[in-house]
């Protein structure tokens, strides 16, 4: 009998570490848009950056074409979480290049990421847009 609760605290104590984990775990999934004057994201009318499951794309939603709206993809990359930043890898398009570029996370009240290098740039998320029907 004593030896059947061992594997089960084992087993238990495995949850309680693995749970711990997902929760300091940031939450980058999602689209997110360059905050305003107002400190508002900018959701619409304007490329926002998109963070799903390991790809990067920045995008311009509900463009409107001769066949209606559709996303407008403008780059797209892979991205990783190491700590509180997330690396984007190097963008190449012909159009519009981007070199690799790191997002510090800031963590509070609402999530934000704040583009390191030369000119920062403020992200929040915009809740209204769905991530999986950005990336396709």
């Amino acid at each position: 009998m004593g030896h059947g609760r061992i594997p089960l605290l084992s087993l238990l104590a495995l949850f309680v570490t693995v749970g711990s984990v997902a929760a300091a775990e940031p939450r980058i999934d999602g689209v997110w848009g360059i905050v305003g004057p107002d400190g508002q994201p900018k959701c619409s009318g304007t490329a926002v950056l998109v963070f799903h499951q390991g790809t990067y794309l920045r995008a311009l939603p509900k463009h409107g074409t001769l066949s209606g709206e559709r996303v407008l993809e403008m780059g797209r990359s892979t991205y990783r979480i190491s700590g509180d930043r997330v690396e984007v890898d190097q963008v190449l398009t012909w159009s519009a290049p981007e070199p690799r570029r790191t997002y510090l996370i800031k963590r509070g009240g609402m999530p934000e990421l704040v583009r390191e290098g030369e000119t920062q740039i403020i992200l929040k998320l915009c809740p209204s847009l769905d991530p999986k029907q950005l990336i396709q």
